[in-house]
């Protein structure tokens, strides 16, 4: 093999000429004039009418976000090192909740709420690493670490260990923990230089780290952090100020600070007095959002309207520092944990249902701790109100009122000029083009009772089934545990977990999928490996993940296992006169958990829907 390709290297003399000769990216702005409380609207005609061949399956739409935090914290100044506190979830997709599409005033992809759950699931099984790589950092995509998540069941009190990080479900620990404790030695004593020599203070004389990541279980919730909330975090932290304290030290500021710069980087954050906010630049790839964009290609003339429902959002955090002992013979224990709650229910504007903000933990060491430090005297306490907004701040709640320079969201589409000899092949070919793709219903099921036999008919008839996903997620009544001050939510809407960008960790035993009566799967799935290795793993990956060496999917079986338990069935394979038939879906199984009382199931349904356009105008010549 190797020899061939030798060979063939250098005999091979082809000609290269390029089928285009020209390509330029275009873009249009919303057509909202400034206001984005309620839906966006996108409009290409002035694209289709640019006489080019427009490739939407390169597009792009740029939401310039505003993530905003004001904390009564004193230590939150201009010059405090905070980058570290709250950051989008994984993907920036989590921004929309629902995406409308016609062409030529034909409805294209339906309005589908929470789309943003099944886009999470369609990336993080069809990106491959060097994509993650190359791509990660514009579009937000960092996938949650799938063994960082805890559970915190018992009410916020500031003697848990993990009440720090919010009641209920969470994954928002952002940096490694290690114990470091000290072996007390009667004999060591310590006098302040200048002090009285006949007044000595008996101290700990040995400091050892006693527990490390390689001295705990592996199930020890201490063992691992979110090493991709980390990541998103150092994507957004940019800061152009010419200061030591920030980001950039004095030194790199030289070549890289000030105004000229921070035109450029439009990804940074901005500190002032009580305030730290973020501008970004979120990328969406339509692709990423739709398989329509995906399968569309090269299209002249075609006119598109893009409707979006966003998942802007604005909640309250009530958070207090640990406290420890400075009492000289028994020095650094800790006294009082520190406490993080959240203080008001996340408020959704722009027609969403998710939360798109992960704020951190305000443990020992973690990215909130800087507004409450450690203490060994009073508790700090501070309340935190964050923001996520497009454009320009959109909450009263907000004290301040700050704007991104781009002023419209905008989609970006390259427009090809074909080469004269190009074009009149590609049109003699292919003149109309069937584009066939898939698009989801979703459906929810709340309420679901755990630890017994669940038979839900999801829907009496659906045609061209291609795939049946269901995810299960924690409501607020299973979040946590209610307290009189404590605000309970569910997991879509935590700040503290990584929902939607994941499924909750929960099992479901027995799981079967029946299509018009009949069982998809010759028994019901009850293993983990029969999970991942039979359905999971060939959802959406190159080649279906049989050729070795060639493979996409960023889930492996222990963060399946850990984390990302999506339960998927392939039902796409069918007769040809089966095609158009509806068919009824049913799903079976048991939520298999200790703790919650109930949980809820979202399922999306994909099917599968075409177009033929004639490529030479854009028109729709059949659906």
């Amino acid at each position: 093999m190797a020899d061939s390709i030798v060979y063939e290297d250098t005999v091979s003399s082809e000609i290269s000429q390029s089928e285009f000769i020209e390509k330029q990216w275009l873009y249009v702005n919303d057509n909202n004039n400034g206001s984005y409380s309620s839906q966006i609207q996108l409009d290409t005609t002035a694209l289709s009418n640019s006489g080019a061949y427009l490739n939407y399956n390169e597009a792009f739409i740029l939401l310039p976000l505003l993530l905003q935090i004001e904390s009564t914290a004193a230590t939150l100044t201009a010059t405090s090192a905070s980058d570290y506190i709250a950051a989008l979830k994984s993907g920036y997709w989590n921004m929309i909740h629902s995406m409308t599409v016609e062409m030529n005033n034909n409805n294209i992809i339906q309005q589908t709420p929470f789309s943003n759950v099944f886009a999470s699931f369609k990336n993080l099984t069809s990106w491959s690493e060097n994509d993650l790589k190359n791509w990660g950092a514009v579009c937000g995509f960092r996938p949650d670490s799938a063994n960082s998540w805890a559970y915190l069941d018992a009410a916020p009190a500031n003697t848990h260990a993990l009440a720090g990080s919010g009641s209920g479900l969470s994954n928002n620990r952002n940096a490694p923990y290690v114990t470091i404790n000290g072996a007390f030695d009667a004999i060591s004593v310590y006098t302040a230089p200048g002090g009285n020599p006949n007044v000595a203070t008996t101290i700990r004389s040995i400091i050892l780290n006693t527990s490390t990541v390689a001295t705990r279980a592996t199930c020890d919730v201490r063992e691992a952090w979110n090493n991709g909330f980390l990541e998103r975090q150092k994507d957004i932290n940019y800061n152009p100020a010419l200061t030591a304290a920030n980001q950039f030290s004095t030194n790199q500021g030289l070549l890289m600070s000030g105004a000229n710069c921070g035109s450029v980087f439009r990804t940074y954050s901005v500190a002032a007095a009580n305030v730290r906010y973020y501008q970004i630049d979120a990328v969406i790839r339509l692709k990423d959002y739709a398989d329509f964009f995906n399968k569309v290609g090269l299209m002249k003339g075609a006119s598109m309207k893009i409707y979006l429902n966003t998942n802007q959002c604005y909640f309250s955090i009530s958070q207090s520092s640990g406290r420890y002992d400075a009492t000289p013979a028994t020095f650094g224990d800790i006294l009082a944990q520190p406490l993080l709650n959240l203080g008001t229910n996340p408020t959704i504007l722009g027609g969403g249902g998710t939360n798109p903000i992960m704020y951190s933990s305000n443990g020992l060491g973690q990215g909130a701790s800087v507004l409450t430090p450690f203490a060994s005297t009073a508790v700090a306490t501070a309340v935190v109100n964050v923001a996520v907004s497009i454009v320009k701040t959109q909450f009263s709640q907000m004290t301040n009122t700050y704007s991104c320079p781009i002023t419209s969201v905008r989609l970006y589409v390259p427009a090809y000029v074909l080469n004269p000899l190009s074009e009149s092949r590609l049109l003699s070919l292919t003149p109309t083009k069937r584009i066939v793709y898939n698009d989801i219903f979703q459906f929810s099921f709340p309420n679901q009772n755990t630890n017994s036999a669940f038979n839900i008919l999801v829907t009496n008839g659906c045609p061209n089934l291609r795939s049946i996903l269901v995810i299960p997620m924690l409501p607020a009544a299973s979040n946590g545990t209610a307290a009189a001050t404590f605000v309970r939510s569910s997991t879509l809407l935590s700040p503290f977990a990584s929902t939607p960008s994941s499924p909750d960790p929960l099992i479901i035993n027995n799981f079967q999928v029946q299509i018009s009566g009949k069982n998809l799967f010759n028994s019901q799935i009850q293993w983990d490996y029969e999970t991942f290795v039979e359905q999971l793993s060939a959802s959406n990956q190159l080649n279906g993940g049989l050729t070795t060496g060639m493979s996409s999917g960023l889930i492996s079986k222990r963060d399946f296992q850990s984390l990302y338990r999506y339960y998927y069935a392939n039902c796409s394979r069918s007769l040809p006169s089966e095609e158009g038939v509806n068919k009824s879906v049913q799903i079976q199984g048991t939520i298999v958990t200790p703790l919650a009382t109930s949980v809820d199931l979202m399922v999306f349904i994909e099917y599968e829907k075409s177009v033929t356009v004639d490529l030479r105008t854009g028109a729709i010549l059949g659906v």
